[in-house]
């Protein structure tokens, strides 16, 4: 009987040692290509996508140097420290010229019990137990409300508010950092970039920040809300956009009648920027000398500007009222923050373009004479033309007069007696409403009455005589009038123009004749008469001067002839 041949070969002990191996290689494989996935996640940069959260806006002018400035935390699997407090070990920190963290995640800073400086460290740690993931990271970012563009400013704070029923008002949310001690933040301040992250994560829920410090320039925002309703890790935080108003306020002016204090209806004023107005977004709102509104009033003689940002400003007149002059200078006003009245008003007050005119008698300037007609006439426009009558204190005021227009201005008449000269003056209104730059002109005119003195002087001095008897003929020998001098000079109006004679004493010997014009306001003629006093005076004068050349006479007809002779001798020796 035969045997069967067996089937089985040698046994390979080394077999499964191999197969082993294999899998773990695989297994290594696996694990470094999910390593690359991981890291195929991870952003380029660090600065949060634009495209979660509530309404973060990125300032385009955000650079790589200031994106270097925000890290994230690394999210290596720390062991949990215990319970619910979510701890991590303390990480080394890169030397990267930021500041120390105080608390608020991200580089911004809060206030914190039991905070220690020495212990702050710059970014939030995560945690990994079962909570922690169930929670969202947030980052929060303050930008201009109308520009979008970020605000960077430090130590802008808020508080965390949470609603447990959306709209109830809220409670104060404080949170927490554990590691190297457990801290307490009530509030939380911006970095240099006008950002900062809460220091921990929060749960799903309502929420809201709320402004407690002001930024110069800006007014207080009083809830940012939004809604956490899924879960953000700190790489990709949860980004809420807190958009604050630039603060902003009105300049009220008023304007009226410099005289009636009236309010006027029609002008403008117009408002530049004395300075470039710029808000802390670094938005230049208004450049140096640009308009940045224009107003109106109403029947009270009220405007105001629209709301203007905070800064210095620069009021001028922009259209003038009808019949009115400019007002040449201009006011500088600063517009400050509001503090819940409006500002006092800038007060204008208008001056009517005038034409004052006052007349007088040429010889008696304080006589004012009522009655005289004078017409303004503008032959451009006769309907512009008006006319008026001197009132009592000889005064007449043109107003209502148009801009870039000229007037005649022409005496049409006179009181009685009076003349007049008819010449017309030109006067420019300019578009100022002003006349050779003046909102009033004033002008004194002259009327007369042709008028002649006559008084008598002595003869010698010129001095004024009195008590002497003078009468007034005309050329047919007709009396005019007779006289005693009281040392002042007699007046005569109106005469008839032509030839008149004086007679003194009623002596037709003593004649005194003289021409009178009737085109001249006012004449003088003087007679001149011997007095007595000047007599005497003559005749002492002559006295004197006879005694002194007989006195002269006498000296020389008692000078002795030797003495002549004497002195013709000297004068031959000198020769």
């Amino acid at each position: 009987m035969k045997k069967k041949k067996g089937t089985h070969g040698e046994i390979n002990y080394w077999q499964s040692n191999t197969d082993l191996m294999s899998a773990l290689v695989l297994v290594l494989l696996l694990i470094i290509m999910l390593l690359i996935l991981y890291l195929m996640q991870i952003p380029e940069n660090s600065q949060p996508d634009a495209e979660v959260g509530d309404s973060y806006n990125v300032d385009d002018e955000l650079g790589d140097e200031t994106q270097e400035a925000y890290h994230y935390p690394e999210t290596e699997n720390d062991e949990d420290s215990g319970g619910n407090d979510d701890k991590g070990e303390d990480e080394e920190e890169e030397d990267d010229g930021t500041e120390d963290y105080d608390g608020d995640g991200g580089g911004g800073s809060g206030t914190g019990i039991g905070t220690d400086p020495e212990y702050n460290y710059e970014y939030p740690l995560p945690t990994h137990n079962g909570e922690d993931w169930n929670k969202a990271a947030v980052y929060a970012t303050v930008v201009d409300e109308e520009t979008g563009r970020a605000i960077r400013e430090a130590g802008i704070t808020f508080e965390l508010y949470e609603e447990q029923v959306k709209g109830d008002g809220g409670a104060l949310r404080f949170l927490n950092t554990y590691y190297p001690e457990k801290i307490e933040y009530r509030n939380y301040e911006t970095t240099e970039e006008g950002v900062f992250y809460l220091p921990e994560k929060v749960e799903e829920g309502h929420y809201y920040f709320k402004q407690i410090t002001e930024l110069e320039g800006y007014d207080l925002t009083e809830a940012v809300p939004f809604d956490i309703d899924d879960i953000y890790d700190w790489p990709d935080p949860y980004v809420v956009s807190i958009e604050i108003s630039p603060s902003k306020n009105v300049i009220p002016i008023t304007i009226e009648d410099m005289e009636t204090h009236e309010p006027l209806l029609d002008g403008t004023f117009q408002v530049t920027a004395a300075e470039d107005i710029i808000t802390a977004d670094n938005s230049v709102r208004y450049a140096r000398n640009e308009l940045a509104d224009t107003v109106t009033f109403d029947e009270e003689g009220y405007g105001e500007s629209k709301e203007l940002y905070l800064g210095q400003y620069t009021v001028t007149q922009g259209t003038i009222p009808q019949y009115y002059a400019s007002i040449k200078h201009s006011t500088d006003v600063t517009v400050e923050k509001k503090d819940g009245s409006i500002p006092e008003a800038l007060k204008f007050s208008c001056e009517k373009t005038k034409i004052k005119l006052k007349l007088t008698d040429e010889l008696y300037t304080n006589l004012k004479l009522e009655g005289a007609e004078f017409a303004l006439i503008c032959e451009k426009d006769p309907e512009l033309s008006k006319s008026a009558v001197t009132d009592k204190n000889g005064e007449i005021i043109f107003t209502d007069l148009e801009k870039n227009t000229t007037y005649q201005l022409q005496q049409i008449s006179a009181p009685e007696n009076y003349k007049f000269d008819d010449t017309p003056a030109e006067i420019f209104v300019s578009e100022e409403g002003r006349i050779e730059d003046e909102a009033e002109i004033s002008l004194d005119l002259m009327n007369y009455v042709v008028r002649v003195t006559v008084d008598a002087k002595d003869e010698l001095f010129g001095k004024p005589v009195s008590n002497a008897n003078m009468a007034l003929y005309n050329s047919d020998d007709e009396l005019i009038r007779t006289w005693t001098t009281s040392g002042s000079a007699e007046t005569f109006e109106n005469l008839p123009g032509g030839s008149y004679y004086v007679l003194l004493n009623g002596d037709k010997n003593k004649k005194y004749e003289f021409e009178f014009a009737e085109n001249k306001a006012l004449q003088e003629f003087s007679v001149t008469i011997w007095t007595m006093q000047n007599i005497v005076i003559a005749a002492a004068g002559g006295c004197i001067l006879l005694f002194g050349i007989f006195a002269v006479t006498m000296l020389l007809k008692k000078k002795k002839p030797s003495d002549r002779k004497e002195t013709r001798k000297e004068t031959k020796r000198e020769e």
